[in-house]
Formats: structure tokens, sequence, C-alpha cells
């Protein structure tokens, strides 16, 4: 309750103020759309992973790479591959290895984030902003994606 003009109890005009903060926040929001204006979406579901690149004025993804395109497959496995014969595996290890490849690791997390890299660069973007989740840590498969993005050239600002 606030007290009115004319010294009675009342109930708070609602509307003025919160016209008032409505605009406040908008004002606030282009403000921060104009100084970061691509974001970065990350989900993963328990078989794929998925990451866009979205103009935070529209919503209009921009770039976008996920573990279920065509030819990820046979990219992570060639990954595996050279990731086996790097560790000194016998030939028959490199080659069971290859048959199983996952396609919602950390090796594919960071797959992923080279693709989504290619893409970024291709469109002359240098920085991405991603705004952590409450409650998801900075560690396995989304530091693993964030990384390659940086390895390969974009900035997370």
């Amino acid at each position: 309750f606030a007290s009115t003009d004319d010294g009675r109890e009342g109930v708070r005009a609602t509307g003025v103020m919160s016209a008032a903060r409505e605009i406040a926040r908008a004002a606030l929001r282009a403000s921060a759309v104009s100084a970061k204006p691509y974001g970065l979406r990350v989900h993963f579901s328990n078989k794929f992973i998925y990451a866009q690149v979205v103009r935070r004025e529209d919503g209009h993804v921009v770039a976008s790479a996920s573990s279920s395109e065509r030819g990820f497959v046979d990219d992570a496995r060639a990954a595996a591959v050279v990731a086996a014969a790097e560790r000194g595996r016998a030939l028959a290890g490199v080659e069971s290895t290859a048959k199983r490849v996952s396609v919602s690791d950390k090796r594919a997390a960071a797959l992923v984030g080279a693709r989504l890299a290619e893409r970024v660069k291709a469109i002359d973007l240098d920085t991405v902003t991603w705004n952590r989740p409450y409650g998801v840590r900075y560690h396995g498969k989304h530091a693993a994606l964030m990384e390659a993005l940086k390895a390969n050239g974009v900035g997370l600002g």
C-alpha cells in the first residue's frame, strides 16, 4: 500500500510503475543486443550435440552444426582413428575403436565446435556470446565445444 496525494492509504498504482520498468528493461535489452549481437546456443541430447549461432536482435540462426549431420560419423571415425594411432595402439585396436564411435561424447563435442567455428569464420564473425545457464559447469562436453571454438579462431565474449 502507498499513500495517495491527500494522505489516504490506497493501492499502489502499479500500471505506471510497470510501464516505466518495462521501458527501462527494453532499453537495457537493446543495449545488450547492440553490444553483443550474436549468441551461442548449445543443446546436448542423449544421442546428439547441437550448436547454433543466433542473431540476438531477431533470433535468426546464422550458423549451426550438429553431430546428427550427414558425414559427421565418418569425420568422427577418422578423428578416432587418428587419436588411437597417436596413442600408439596396435592396428587391430585402431579398427575396433573406429567401429564404435560416439556422436555425443567430448570428442564429438569438440568436432561440432570445430565445424561451427569454420562456418562462423565463413560469415566473418569474430566473437559470439555464450551465457552459461545456471547450474551448467564449464566442464566436459561444454568445455570441449567452447575450447574447439576458441582453438579455431572464434572468440567467446
